[in-house]
């Protein structure tokens, strides 16, 4: 027997999110390409930030190309939310230079890299980067010192972008999860 599914957040009813879950209209449109092994992570918070952020598109699969991820948009119309290499321009965050679409890579650091190496049409996008203020929320531990979940980077750059903190209102969803993991390793 299968366990029952929550239509509000996708998650167990058994450990429901809904009363956390903070729906609000991003101020870009929103492109959330999940690595296919990520959409099958227990933990991930995209189906979390796609449900919070109506509009937001979800792709899931190794490769795609511009046209698949945003049709006849132009690129200089779309930036990457992602950490700078060495030779990548960083935008200033907000809606500068007529960016008025995000593409946010989910799923591991590894499975990310592995995403831009298999379609290098990313490489010239022009990128955004944030530098976050404090630890992440989230449950699973990175590797970086500035890493954070999907759902927290999308947020940290609504805020950032529109100067509007209680955008990160909405990451207040990471830590009911963690209450509910903790819950059920003490039964």
């Amino acid at each position: 027997m299968s366990r029952a599914i929550c239509d509000g957040c996708g998650r167990p009813q058994s450990a429901c999110l809904c009363s956390h879950l903070i729906v609000r209209q991003l101020p870009f449109e929103l492109v959330i390409w999940q690595d296919p092994d990520e959409s099958r992570h227990p933990l991930s918070t995209t189906p979390l930030l796609q449900r919070s952020s109506p509009g937001a598109q979800l792709l899931v699969g190794d490769t795609f190309s511009f046209t698949d991820v945003f049709g006849e948009a132009l690129p200089e119309n779309v930036a990457l939310l992602y950490p700078a290499t060495g030779d990548s321009e960083i935008l200033a965050l907000g809606p500068a230079a007529g960016i008025n679409k995000v593409l946010v890579l989910d799923g591991t650091w590894r499975k990310v890299r592995r995403l831009l190496l298999l379609n290098s049409w990313l490489e010239p996008l022009q990128r955004m980067s944030l530098t976050p203020v404090q630890t992440s929320r989230y449950l699973r531990v990175s590797p970086r010192a500035d890493g954070v979940s999907t759902l927290e980077a999308v947020l940290m750059l609504a805020a950032e972008w529109t100067s509007d903190a209680s955008y990160l209102d909405g990451v207040g969803v990471l830590d009911r999860m963690a209450e509910i993991q903790a819950i059920k390793r003490s039964e």
